[in-house]
């Protein structure tokens, strides 16, 4: 019988897929294009859902999502660490341009629920059922205000703690708890209902 040794630094435990992200950050902003695309491919998912949940929109989120990495590219030499991570940074980039965008058009657009079943290619790979969790998704965000729709995309699509959030929208983290309190709360009197 074949006696398998483990050695002692190997752990079953799945390694952090952010811990190597500090080391990512130091390479991008020296111009490491491979470093700079790693980051790219770990958030341009989150970064396009968190614009197609706002926009409703499949090519505004799509530019929006481009217009936020072309920022990225541009400024990633000036990134510093404040205690948070990469993906806050960028998402306050997301909804920097999310703010421009609407304020350049003067009213959001809204496309009804309905056309998301045409998801781009990305997602046509995807189950029904995922397709129809995103429509659900949508619909219940209808009832949240403006901004607990935000904060519920940015911690549920962002995956942002509180802190993160608060960070992001120029809030405070006690804040962002009582905003994310009151629209779960909502949520789930929607999902009560009959």
């Amino acid at each position: 019988m074949y006696n398998m040794r483990v050695h002692p630094t190997t752990r079953n435990e799945p390694m952090d897929p952010r811990s190597d992200e500090p080391k990512l950050l130091r390479q991008a902003s020296q111009g490491d294009k491979d470093a700079l695309a790693e980051l790219y491919e770990r958030y341009v998912d989150a970064i396009y859902r968190f614009m197609l949940y706002r926009t409703r929109d499949h090519a505004l989120a799509e530019d929006l999502t481009a217009e936020v990495f072309a920022q990225v590219i541009q400024s990633i030499h000036r990134y510093e660490e404040r205690g948070l991570p990469f993906g806050a940074w960028l998402f306050a980039i997301a909804r920097a341009r999310l703010v421009d965008h609407i304020r350049r058009q003067k009213r959001r657009p809204v496309a009804p629920a309905s056309d998301l079943l045409c998801l781009p290619d990305k997602q046509a790979e995807a189950a029904p059922e995922q397709v129809l969790d995103e429509v659900q998704f949508l619909s219940l965000l209808h009832p949240l205000t403006e901004r607990q729709r935000e904060a519920v995309l940015l911690r549920f699509v962002g995956e942002l703690s509180h802190a993160e959030i608060a960070e992001v929208t120029g809030s405070t983290a006690n804040a962002v708890k009582q905003l994310m309190y009151r629209a779960l709360n909502r949520l789930r009197k929607a999902l009560e209902e009959p």
